[in-house]
């Protein structure tokens, strides 16, 4: 198992754990998101996304795991304030 997988599904499910509840539908996949932003940004050490996307351990095409962040960043439904913040807390205490 790779270093990326490793650190991908740690960082997911540390997330999974922290999460009130079973996290179920959209909230999976938002969570599921994060998971690989968070993990692609330690892998890459850059904040740019096409650098992100090519240590997120999944199949498809650097291009398309580009667009996805991007499409998940621009979503209004995602505010950091419910999304970032209390988990990065709970990064920091760790």
């Amino acid at each position: 198992m790779s270093d990326n997988l490793r650190r991908y599904r740690a960082i997911r499910d540390a997330l999974t754990q922290w999460y009130p509840g079973q996290p179920t539908g959209t909230v999976a996949r938002h969570l599921t998101t994060l998971a690989a932003l968070i993990s692609g940004i330690v892998g890459s050490k850059s904040t740019q996304l096409p650098s992100v996307a090519t240590t997120i351990p999944e199949g498809t095409k650097p291009e398309s795991r580009v667009k996805r962040l991007t499409r998940w960043l621009d979503n209004a439904h995602i505010l950091a304030e419910v999304s970032f913040v209390p988990y990065a807390d709970l990064f920091v205490t760790q």
